[in-house]
Protein backbone atom coordinates (compact mmCIF):
# COMPACT_ATOMS: atom_id res chain seq x y z
CA UNK A 1 0.00 0.00 0.00
CA UNK A 2 1.41 3.36 -1.01
CA UNK A 3 0.42 5.53 2.00
CA UNK A 4 2.41 5.49 5.25
CA UNK A 5 -0.74 6.37 7.19
CA UNK A 6 -2.67 3.32 8.38
CA UNK A 7 -5.87 2.91 6.39
CA UNK A 8 -9.00 3.10 8.57
CA UNK A 9 -11.15 -0.03 8.46
CA UNK A 10 -14.69 0.26 9.86
CA UNK A 11 -16.21 -2.89 11.35
CA UNK A 12 -19.99 -2.95 11.79
CA UNK A 13 -21.73 -5.57 13.95
CA UNK A 14 -25.19 -5.76 15.49
CA UNK A 15 -23.90 -6.11 19.05
CA UNK A 16 -20.87 -7.17 21.05
CA UNK A 17 -22.59 -9.72 23.25
CA UNK A 18 -20.47 -12.85 23.67
CA UNK A 19 -20.79 -15.13 20.65
CA UNK A 20 -18.73 -16.81 17.96
CA UNK A 21 -18.75 -13.82 15.60
CA UNK A 22 -17.88 -11.41 18.38
CA UNK A 23 -15.01 -13.62 19.56
CA UNK A 24 -13.76 -13.72 15.97
CA UNK A 25 -13.91 -9.92 15.80
CA UNK A 26 -11.89 -9.56 18.99
CA UNK A 27 -9.16 -11.67 17.43
CA UNK A 28 -9.19 -9.57 14.27
CA UNK A 29 -9.03 -6.30 16.17
CA UNK A 30 -6.17 -7.55 18.33
CA UNK A 31 -4.04 -9.01 15.52
CA UNK A 32 -4.64 -6.54 12.67
CA UNK A 33 -1.39 -4.91 11.57
CA UNK A 34 -1.71 -1.39 13.02
CA UNK A 35 1.04 -0.05 10.78
CA UNK A 36 -1.14 -0.85 7.76
CA UNK A 37 -4.69 -0.60 9.11
CA UNK A 38 -6.49 1.39 11.82
CA UNK A 39 -9.56 -0.55 13.02
CA UNK A 40 -12.72 1.20 14.26
CA UNK A 41 -15.70 -0.69 15.65
CA UNK A 42 -19.32 0.40 15.21
CA UNK A 43 -21.89 -1.61 17.20
CA UNK A 44 -25.52 -1.03 16.29
CA UNK A 45 -26.75 -1.73 19.83
CA UNK A 46 -25.39 0.05 22.88
CA UNK A 47 -25.08 -2.91 25.23
CA UNK A 48 -22.61 -5.76 24.96
CA UNK A 49 -20.34 -7.44 27.49
CA UNK A 50 -17.38 -7.43 25.06
CA UNK A 51 -17.36 -3.69 24.35
CA UNK A 52 -14.91 -3.06 27.18
CA UNK A 53 -12.56 -5.70 25.80
CA UNK A 54 -12.58 -3.94 22.43
CA UNK A 55 -11.75 -0.63 24.07
CA UNK A 56 -8.91 -2.32 25.99
CA UNK A 57 -7.36 -3.17 22.62
CA UNK A 58 -7.06 0.57 21.93
CA UNK A 59 -9.71 0.35 19.22
CA UNK A 60 -12.14 3.29 18.94
CA UNK A 61 -15.69 2.11 19.65
CA UNK A 62 -18.98 3.83 18.82
CA UNK A 63 -22.47 2.50 19.50
CA UNK A 64 -25.49 3.58 17.49
CA UNK A 65 -28.35 3.18 19.99
CA UNK A 66 -30.30 0.86 17.71
CA UNK A 67 -32.79 -1.82 18.71
CA UNK A 68 -31.23 -4.55 16.63
CA UNK A 69 -34.20 -4.60 14.29
CA UNK A 70 -34.67 -3.28 10.78
CA UNK A 71 -37.73 -1.09 10.86
CA UNK A 72 -37.82 0.84 14.12
CA UNK A 73 -37.48 4.63 14.08
CA UNK A 74 -34.54 4.41 16.46
CA UNK A 75 -32.74 2.18 13.98
CA UNK A 76 -32.95 4.72 11.19
CA UNK A 77 -31.83 7.46 13.54
CA UNK A 78 -28.87 5.28 14.36
CA UNK A 79 -28.28 4.68 10.67
CA UNK A 80 -28.08 8.42 10.03
CA UNK A 81 -25.55 8.69 12.83
CA UNK A 82 -23.52 5.82 11.34
CA UNK A 83 -23.47 7.59 7.97
CA UNK A 84 -22.17 10.74 9.66
CA UNK A 85 -19.51 8.81 11.58
CA UNK A 86 -18.32 7.09 8.41
CA UNK A 87 -18.12 10.39 6.53
CA UNK A 88 -15.88 11.80 9.27
CA UNK A 89 -13.72 8.67 9.47
CA UNK A 90 -13.34 8.17 5.72
CA UNK A 91 -12.48 4.46 5.91
CA UNK A 92 -10.82 2.68 3.04
CA UNK A 93 -13.27 -0.16 3.56
CA UNK A 94 -16.30 -1.09 5.66
CA UNK A 95 -16.63 -4.69 6.86
CA UNK A 96 -20.04 -5.88 8.11
CA UNK A 97 -20.95 -8.89 10.24
CA UNK A 98 -24.24 -10.73 10.72
CA UNK A 99 -27.47 -9.94 8.88
CA UNK A 100 -28.24 -6.54 10.42
CA UNK A 101 -24.61 -5.54 10.60
CA UNK A 102 -24.20 -6.47 6.94
CA UNK A 103 -27.27 -4.47 5.92
CA UNK A 104 -26.44 -1.26 7.76
CA UNK A 105 -22.74 -1.56 6.88
CA UNK A 106 -23.53 -1.77 3.16
CA UNK A 107 -26.25 0.88 3.04
CA UNK A 108 -24.56 3.42 5.32
CA UNK A 109 -21.16 2.93 3.69
CA UNK A 110 -22.57 3.72 0.25
CA UNK A 111 -24.48 6.73 1.60
CA UNK A 112 -21.22 7.94 3.17
CA UNK A 113 -19.34 7.54 -0.10
CA UNK A 114 -17.14 4.63 1.00
CA UNK A 115 -15.73 2.88 -2.06
CA UNK A 116 -15.37 -0.68 -0.77
CA UNK A 117 -17.73 -2.87 1.28
CA UNK A 118 -17.25 -6.43 2.55
CA UNK A 119 -20.01 -8.43 4.22
CA UNK A 120 -19.65 -11.73 6.06
CA UNK A 121 -21.44 -15.03 6.38
CA UNK A 122 -20.58 -17.25 9.33
CA UNK A 123 -23.51 -19.66 9.50
CA UNK A 124 -26.26 -21.43 7.59
CA UNK A 125 -29.14 -19.16 8.55
CA UNK A 126 -31.83 -18.55 5.96
CA UNK A 127 -33.47 -15.11 6.21
CA UNK A 128 -36.96 -15.19 7.65
CA UNK A 129 -39.72 -12.78 6.65
CA UNK A 130 -39.84 -10.06 4.05
CA UNK A 131 -37.73 -7.58 6.02
CA UNK A 132 -34.79 -9.97 6.41
CA UNK A 133 -34.95 -11.07 2.78
CA UNK A 134 -35.05 -7.42 1.69
CA UNK A 135 -32.07 -6.63 3.92
CA UNK A 136 -30.07 -9.50 2.43
CA UNK A 137 -30.88 -8.49 -1.15
CA UNK A 138 -29.93 -4.87 -0.51
CA UNK A 139 -26.69 -5.66 1.33
CA UNK A 140 -25.65 -8.10 -1.41
CA UNK A 141 -26.33 -5.49 -4.08
CA UNK A 142 -24.11 -2.95 -2.29
CA UNK A 143 -21.31 -5.41 -1.39
CA UNK A 144 -18.06 -5.82 -3.30
CA UNK A 145 -17.16 -9.14 -1.69
CA UNK A 146 -18.87 -11.65 0.59
CA UNK A 147 -16.64 -13.67 2.90
CA UNK A 148 -17.52 -17.07 4.34
CA UNK A 149 -15.65 -19.23 6.82
CA UNK A 150 -16.27 -22.64 5.24
CA UNK A 151 -17.18 -24.23 1.90
CA UNK A 152 -20.58 -25.10 3.36
CA UNK A 153 -21.28 -21.45 4.17
CA UNK A 154 -20.27 -20.26 0.69
CA UNK A 155 -22.32 -23.00 -0.96
CA UNK A 156 -25.34 -22.10 1.16
CA UNK A 157 -24.94 -18.40 0.31
CA UNK A 158 -24.79 -19.16 -3.40
CA UNK A 159 -27.74 -21.54 -3.30
CA UNK A 160 -30.04 -19.53 -1.01
CA UNK A 161 -29.06 -15.91 -1.70
CA UNK A 162 -27.90 -16.23 -5.29
CA UNK A 163 -24.46 -14.70 -4.72
CA UNK A 164 -22.09 -15.73 -7.51
CA UNK A 165 -18.90 -17.60 -6.56
CA UNK A 166 -16.69 -14.90 -8.10
CA UNK A 167 -18.08 -12.42 -5.57
CA UNK A 168 -17.22 -14.62 -2.57
CA UNK A 169 -14.04 -15.53 -0.73
CA UNK A 170 -13.46 -18.22 1.88
CA UNK A 171 -11.35 -17.30 4.89
CA UNK A 172 -11.49 -20.11 7.47
CA UNK A 173 -11.94 -19.23 11.12
CA UNK A 174 -8.84 -19.17 13.27
CA UNK A 175 -8.09 -19.15 16.97
CA UNK A 176 -5.41 -17.67 19.20
CA UNK A 177 -3.16 -20.63 19.90
CA UNK A 178 -1.41 -18.81 22.72
CA UNK A 179 -4.62 -18.92 24.76
CA UNK A 180 -5.21 -22.63 24.23
CA UNK A 181 -2.50 -24.85 25.60
CA UNK A 182 -2.52 -28.55 26.41
CA UNK A 183 -4.72 -29.45 29.35
CA UNK A 184 -3.05 -31.04 32.34
CA UNK A 185 -4.09 -34.62 33.03
CA UNK A 186 -6.49 -35.09 35.93
CA UNK A 187 -5.98 -38.25 37.98
CA UNK A 188 -9.46 -37.97 39.51
CA UNK A 189 -11.49 -37.82 36.32
CA UNK A 190 -11.55 -41.48 35.40
CA UNK A 191 -12.53 -42.56 38.91
CA UNK A 192 -15.41 -40.10 39.03
CA UNK A 193 -16.68 -41.02 35.57
CA UNK A 194 -16.08 -39.45 32.17
CA UNK A 195 -16.76 -35.77 31.57
CA UNK A 196 -18.12 -34.59 28.23
CA UNK A 197 -17.65 -30.93 27.24
CA UNK A 198 -20.22 -29.15 25.05
CA UNK A 199 -20.43 -25.50 24.00
CA UNK A 200 -23.92 -24.56 22.86
CA UNK A 201 -27.17 -22.73 23.45
CA UNK A 202 -30.23 -24.88 23.95
CA UNK A 203 -31.61 -24.26 20.48
CA UNK A 204 -32.73 -27.12 18.22
CA UNK A 205 -30.30 -26.20 15.43
CA UNK A 206 -27.45 -26.47 17.95
CA UNK A 207 -28.37 -30.11 18.41
CA UNK A 208 -29.64 -30.49 21.97
CA UNK A 209 -32.09 -33.27 20.91
CA UNK A 210 -29.16 -35.34 19.63
CA UNK A 211 -27.08 -34.49 22.68
CA UNK A 212 -29.75 -35.61 25.14
CA UNK A 213 -30.45 -38.83 23.24
CA UNK A 214 -26.74 -39.65 23.19
CA UNK A 215 -26.42 -38.97 26.92
CA UNK A 216 -29.29 -41.36 27.64
CA UNK A 217 -27.47 -44.11 25.74
CA UNK A 218 -24.08 -43.43 27.33
CA UNK A 219 -25.49 -43.24 30.87
CA UNK A 220 -26.25 -46.95 30.77
CA UNK A 221 -22.57 -47.73 30.18
CA UNK A 222 -21.07 -44.90 32.25
CA UNK A 223 -23.13 -44.32 35.44
CA UNK A 224 -20.81 -41.48 36.50
CA UNK A 225 -21.07 -39.57 33.21
CA UNK A 226 -21.27 -35.78 33.51
CA UNK A 227 -21.90 -33.29 30.71
CA UNK A 228 -20.62 -29.73 31.21
CA UNK A 229 -22.29 -27.15 28.93
CA UNK A 230 -20.76 -23.72 28.32
CA UNK A 231 -23.08 -21.06 26.95
CA UNK A 232 -26.20 -21.71 29.03
CA UNK A 233 -26.75 -20.89 32.71
CA UNK A 234 -29.69 -23.25 33.21
CA UNK A 235 -31.49 -26.18 31.68
CA UNK A 236 -34.90 -24.79 30.78
CA UNK A 237 -37.74 -24.88 28.27
CA UNK A 238 -38.06 -27.71 25.77
CA UNK A 239 -34.49 -28.84 26.42
CA UNK A 240 -35.31 -29.33 30.11
CA UNK A 241 -38.50 -31.21 29.27
CA UNK A 242 -36.67 -33.56 26.94
CA UNK A 243 -33.83 -34.06 29.44
CA UNK A 244 -36.31 -35.05 32.14
CA UNK A 245 -38.12 -37.37 29.74
CA UNK A 246 -34.78 -39.06 28.93
CA UNK A 247 -33.85 -39.22 32.61
CA UNK A 248 -30.61 -37.31 32.12
CA UNK A 249 -31.31 -33.85 33.53
CA UNK A 250 -29.17 -34.51 36.63
CA UNK A 251 -26.14 -35.28 34.46
CA UNK A 252 -26.07 -31.87 32.77
CA UNK A 253 -24.10 -29.01 34.34
CA UNK A 254 -24.86 -25.64 32.69
CA UNK A 255 -21.79 -23.45 33.19
CA UNK A 256 -23.13 -20.16 31.79
CA UNK A 257 -20.97 -17.83 29.73
CA UNK A 258 -17.42 -19.03 30.35
CA UNK A 259 -14.65 -16.47 30.35
CA UNK A 260 -11.81 -18.95 30.74
CA UNK A 261 -12.41 -21.53 28.02
CA UNK A 262 -9.03 -23.29 28.42
CA UNK A 263 -9.95 -24.03 32.05
CA UNK A 264 -13.37 -25.26 30.95
CA UNK A 265 -11.87 -27.68 28.44
CA UNK A 266 -9.23 -28.83 30.92
CA UNK A 267 -11.97 -30.18 33.18
CA UNK A 268 -13.34 -32.58 30.54
CA UNK A 269 -12.21 -35.69 28.70
CA UNK A 270 -13.89 -35.39 25.29
CA UNK A 271 -15.55 -32.56 23.36
CA UNK A 272 -18.77 -32.99 21.38
CA UNK A 273 -20.26 -30.64 18.77
CA UNK A 274 -23.81 -32.00 18.19
CA UNK A 275 -25.08 -29.23 15.88
CA UNK A 276 -27.73 -29.84 13.24
CA UNK A 277 -26.45 -26.78 11.33
CA UNK A 278 -23.25 -24.84 11.83
CA UNK A 279 -21.00 -22.43 9.98
CA UNK A 280 -17.55 -23.03 11.41
CA UNK A 281 -17.39 -23.67 15.13
CA UNK A 282 -14.82 -21.68 17.12
CA UNK A 283 -15.46 -23.97 20.08
CA UNK A 284 -14.49 -27.02 18.04
CA UNK A 285 -11.23 -25.36 17.00
CA UNK A 286 -10.54 -24.37 20.61
CA UNK A 287 -11.07 -27.92 21.86
CA UNK A 288 -8.77 -29.24 19.14
CA UNK A 289 -6.14 -26.69 20.12
CA UNK A 290 -6.35 -28.01 23.69
CA UNK A 291 -5.40 -31.47 22.36
CA UNK A 292 -8.81 -32.81 23.28
CA UNK A 293 -10.31 -35.78 21.43
CA UNK A 294 -13.28 -34.34 19.55
CA UNK A 295 -16.45 -35.67 17.99
CA UNK A 296 -18.57 -33.50 15.69
CA UNK A 297 -21.54 -33.82 13.42
CA UNK A 298 -20.41 -33.56 9.80
CA UNK A 299 -21.94 -30.11 9.30
CA UNK A 300 -20.65 -26.71 8.18
CA UNK A 301 -16.89 -26.41 8.42
CA UNK A 302 -16.35 -29.54 10.53
CA UNK A 303 -15.33 -31.75 7.57
CA UNK A 304 -12.45 -29.41 6.67
CA UNK A 305 -11.42 -29.08 10.32
CA UNK A 306 -11.39 -32.76 11.28
CA UNK A 307 -9.50 -35.45 9.41
CA UNK A 308 -11.93 -38.25 10.29
CA UNK A 309 -10.36 -41.02 12.32
CA UNK A 310 -7.09 -39.12 12.72
CA UNK A 311 -7.75 -35.77 14.42
CA UNK A 312 -11.27 -36.61 15.59
CA UNK A 313 -14.49 -38.32 14.58
CA UNK A 314 -17.26 -37.06 12.29
CA UNK A 315 -20.79 -38.42 12.76
CA UNK A 316 -24.06 -37.82 10.99
CA UNK A 317 -26.65 -35.66 12.73
CA UNK A 318 -29.39 -37.95 14.03
CA UNK A 319 -27.12 -40.98 14.39
CA UNK A 320 -27.58 -41.42 18.13
CA UNK A 321 -26.02 -44.86 18.43
CA UNK A 322 -23.09 -44.03 16.15
CA UNK A 323 -22.31 -40.90 18.15
CA UNK A 324 -22.59 -42.75 21.43
CA UNK A 325 -20.30 -45.51 20.14
CA UNK A 326 -17.41 -43.20 19.21
CA UNK A 327 -17.74 -41.28 22.48
CA UNK A 328 -17.69 -44.58 24.38
CA UNK A 329 -14.55 -45.61 22.50
CA UNK A 330 -12.79 -42.37 23.44
CA UNK A 331 -13.88 -42.57 27.07
CA UNK A 332 -12.44 -46.08 27.36
CA UNK A 333 -9.33 -45.79 25.16
CA UNK A 334 -7.38 -42.90 26.62
CA UNK A 335 -4.34 -43.60 24.46
CA UNK A 336 -6.44 -43.25 21.30
CA UNK A 337 -7.87 -39.99 22.63
CA UNK A 338 -4.39 -38.66 23.39
CA UNK A 339 -3.17 -39.58 19.91
CA UNK A 340 -6.18 -37.89 18.28
CA UNK A 341 -5.70 -34.86 20.50
CA UNK A 342 -2.12 -34.40 19.36
CA UNK A 343 -3.20 -34.70 15.73
CA UNK A 344 -5.99 -32.19 16.34
CA UNK A 345 -3.61 -29.62 17.81
CA UNK A 346 -1.23 -30.07 14.88
CA UNK A 347 -4.07 -29.56 12.39
CA UNK A 348 -5.14 -26.31 14.04
CA UNK A 349 -1.54 -25.06 14.14
CA UNK A 350 -1.10 -25.76 10.45
CA UNK A 351 -4.41 -24.47 9.06
CA UNK A 352 -6.56 -22.59 11.56
CA UNK A 353 -4.53 -20.09 13.56
CA UNK A 354 -5.91 -16.62 14.18
CA UNK A 355 -2.74 -15.13 12.75
CA UNK A 356 -3.24 -16.93 9.44
CA UNK A 357 -6.89 -15.83 9.33
CA UNK A 358 -6.04 -12.18 9.89
CA UNK A 359 -3.20 -12.21 7.34
CA UNK A 360 -5.70 -13.47 4.75
CA UNK A 361 -8.10 -10.69 5.70
CA UNK A 362 -5.36 -8.09 5.37
CA UNK A 363 -4.48 -9.36 1.91
CA UNK A 364 -8.16 -9.11 0.96
CA UNK A 365 -8.36 -5.52 2.25
CA UNK A 366 -5.25 -4.47 0.34
CA UNK A 367 -6.48 -6.01 -2.91
CA UNK A 368 -9.90 -4.36 -2.67
CA UNK A 369 -8.58 -0.95 -1.65
CA UNK A 370 -5.95 -1.03 -4.42
CA UNK A 371 -8.73 -1.29 -7.01
CA UNK A 372 -9.89 2.25 -6.21
CA UNK A 373 -6.50 3.75 -5.36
Amino acid sequence: MSSHRPVPIAYVVASMHTGGTQTHLLQVLRLLDRERFAPHLFALRDEGDLLSRVAALDVPVATMGMSGGLGHVVDWRGARRLVSELKVLGPGLVHGYLLRGNFFAAVCARMAGVKRVVTSRRGLHEPSGLSEWAAVRVSNAFTDLVTGNSPAVLGFTERVEGVKPDRMLMIPSGIDLRRFQVAAESADREADGPVLAVVMQFKPRKGYPLLLDVISVLAKEFPGLRVRVAGESELAGEAAQLARARGVADRIEPCGVVGDMPAFFAQADVFLLPSETEGMSNALLEAMAMQMPVVSTAVGGAPIMIDHGISGFLVEYGDVQGTADVLSTLFKDRSLGAEMGRAARERVEQRFSAESMVRQMEDMYEALIAKVA
